[in-house]
Formats: structure tokens, C-alpha cells, sequence
């Protein structure tokens, strides 16, 4: 199976980093327009993206592996290249920084899987810019999120 793997930086604690990417009420203001679904082993997510003309696009998985400030590993229930996942890796690099590892795996050991496999990458990264700045310019994210 192949993977594709980036590495980001944040100038963020990690436990800032780990809520902007686990509480649902925060990842609809950086990842995706609508996002269903709490971290919780064996719970279902789903994401979606409205795109326009194209219609919307939504997305469906498993929270597969939860080990808070760690790791989150998720596996998609309905992907076209079969069992594809996203294991995303935290890592402290001090009180106000933190790495973050997004490994998007899963994909087959093919040529046809090559467009899955750039298109993955592309899209990741993208959205690592997007988390960063979204927490650049929202230095309370708490506000984002529900008060139970």
C-alpha cells in the first residue's frame, strides 16, 4: 500500500492544536463547510464541501485510533480507491509550538492510484495552510466551541 506524509510546524500548543483538529464546531471554520461527528472510537464522521456548481461532496469514516495529543487515525467508509486512512501524528516541540504529521495511506500499489495518491498530498497541505491560519487570526478558538 502507498502513503503520502507531511510534516508542518505550528507555532501553537499542542493542546490547541489537537482541539483546532478534533472539535467539530472548530474544523467546519478551516476544513470542510459542514463536519458531523465526534472523536470517539468506532464513531462515524462525516465531512462535507459545498463546490459550487459541482454540488457538494461529502465524505464518510470511522474514528479508528484516539490517543489524545498523540494521534487520531481515521478510515474512510466510502472512498473510490477502497480503504484509505489518515493518520494524523502530535507532536510537542515546546510550550507554544508543535508538529503536526498528516499521513494519508491506504491507496494501491498501482499506476492508477498515482492521481489519488498527488491529489491526497495536495489537499492536505492545503489544508494544513488553512489550519494555520485560521489559528493565526483566531487566537480563542474556545469561542467556536460548544459550551455543555
Amino acid at each position: 500500500m502507498r502513503e503520502t506524509k507531511s510534516v508542518f510546524t505550528f507555532d501553537e500548543p499542542i493542546e490547541r492544536l489537537w482541539s483546532a483538529v478534533t472539535v467539530y464546531e472548530v474544523l467546519v471554520h478551516w476544513l470542510a463547510d459542514e463536519v458531523r461527528g465526534r472523536p470517539k472510537v468506532g464513531g462515524e464522521f462525516s465531512w462535507t464541501w459545498e463546490l459550487g456548481l459541482e454540488g457538494n461532496f461529502t465524505s464518510h469514516g470511522v474514528y479508528k485510533k484516539i490517543e489524545p495529543l498523540k494521534e487520531l487515525v481515521m478510515e474512510w467508509k466510502d472512498h473510490p480507491a477502497g480503504d484509505i486512512f489518515l493518520q494524523l501524528l502530535f507532536e510537542s516541540s515546546g510550550p507554544n509550538q508543535s508538529k503536526l504529521t498528516i499521513v494519508n495511506g491506504g491507496f494501491p500499489d498501482n499506476d492508477s492510484s498515482q492521481v489519488w495518491l498527488d491529489g491526497a498530498k495536495e489537499a492536505w497541505d492545503g489544508q494544513a495552510v488553512h489550519l494555520k491560519d485560521f489559528l493565526k487570526q483566531n487566537p480563542d478558538i474556545s469561542k467556536f466551541m460548544k459550551k455543555t
